[in-house]
């Protein structure tokens, strides 16, 4: 294995077809490291957890505010990654603005109340809450940082995943339970409103590849285009090396690419539970191919924006909490090693 620090750049690789992306926590633009690990390799960075609603929201100063249809937001774990983007040279994708998960419960609350089984507020508070609060990310994002995000993650998994039957959402979802499918296009309309020139706004959910769930993913993205409202599908990219189907993955980005839609890779993974030789190469030969098929797909006109892994190195990986067992997902180690899979990703660029 070999130095992440010092081999030849994953995103350098790739800069005729696509973006390589990773999603990083503050702690790493402190660690000299990562600052060098990520400089190197990747040319788009998204955050895994800072720019989601819990990490914004504030609810403290949003009672003291007193205005239940406008909660107060807090910029600094948000800013603290701009900055160090910007500094960089490194373009964003934001991520997320709407989300049923880690959104605080308070959000949805008729007295902005915290306790357990308070009265909700209403479907038209709700819709009210999320516009003012998408303007206002998106105004001081804009504002402060011009022209460093270019996508906008606007709604997050809103398709159940174990779907019975074609167009079923998430309906125990708060959003959902208040606000019905409503929320997704005031989300996506507040979205389109904010956004900057050259900023693409995303759709984006995991085992989008599926074909039960592709489709009903295609019904709600088709809803939205007729008002103009999404730019790209966000295919999340969390796969189990036991499981994983390459040739789904390509059948459900054609369909998608087949609306006239822009598509990114958004959270790459492969959960792996060994390092072992047999592991580590089944690994290498499942990126690499993934990494062919893309390559293949961009070359052939399908309009690939940028592949993202969720994570720098193993170590920092979700997937070991996630999964209850060790994993190794990613193209760097624990020790921020090149493992077999970067070999594999970067012939699959030559």
């Amino acid at each position: 294995m070999k130095d992440a620090l010092q081999c030849p750049s994953l995103f350098k690789a790739y800069e005729k077809y696509f973006r390589i992306g990773a999603a990083v926590s503050s702690f790493m633009t402190f660690d000299p490291a990562y600052r060098t690990l990520i400089r190197r390799h990747y040319n788009s960075l998204t955050a895994d957890n800072q720019m989601k609603p819990e990490s914004v929201l504030d609810r403290a100063a949003t009672l003291a505010k007193g205005d239940l249809l406008h909660a107060a937001v807090d910029f600094t774990r948000v800013d603290a990654l701009m900055y160090f983007a910007r500094d960089n040279g490194i373009p964003m994708r934001y991520h997320t603005l709407a989300w049923h998960n880690q959104t605080p419960r308070w959000f949805f609350a008729k007295d902005w109340s915290d306790a357990e089984g308070a009265e909700p507020a209403s479907k038209e508070t709700m819709l009210a809450r999320l516009e003012n609060y998408i303007l206002d990310v998106m105004t001081h994002v804009n504002e402060k940082f011009p022209g460093l995000v270019y996508t906008w993650d606007v709604v997050n998994e809103a398709i159940e995943p174990e779907l019975k039957v074609p167009g079923l959402y998430r309906t125990w979802s708060p959003w959902f339970k208040t606000c019905g499918e409503d929320f997704l296009f005031t989300a996506f309309r507040a979205a389109r409103k904010g956004q900057a020139p050259g900023q693409t706004l995303c759709y984006n959910d995991y085992n989008a590849f599926e074909p039960v769930k592709r489709d009903a993913i295609i019904d709600l993205l088709k809803k939205l285009q007729a008002e103009n409202l999404v730019d790209t599908m966000g295919m999340q990219g969390h796969y189990v090396m036991d499981w994983m189907n390459i040739s789904l993955c390509e059948e459900a980005a054609r369909a998608y690419a087949a609306l006239g839609l822009k598509i990114q890779v958004t959270e790459l993974d492969i959960h792996c539970n060994s390092d072992d030789e047999t592991h580590s190469q089944r690994l290498a030969q499942l990126y690499g191919d993934y990494f062919a098929m893309l390559k293949k797909l961009k070359e052939e006109g399908i309009d690939i924006e940028a592949v993202t892994f969720w994570g720098v190195t193993d170590q920092d990986s979700w997937l070991t909490g996630f999964r209850k067992e060790t994993s190794y997902p990613l193209l760097f180690d624990r020790a921020k090693q090149a493992k077999d899979a970067y070999d594999a990703v970067m012939k699959a660029a030559k």
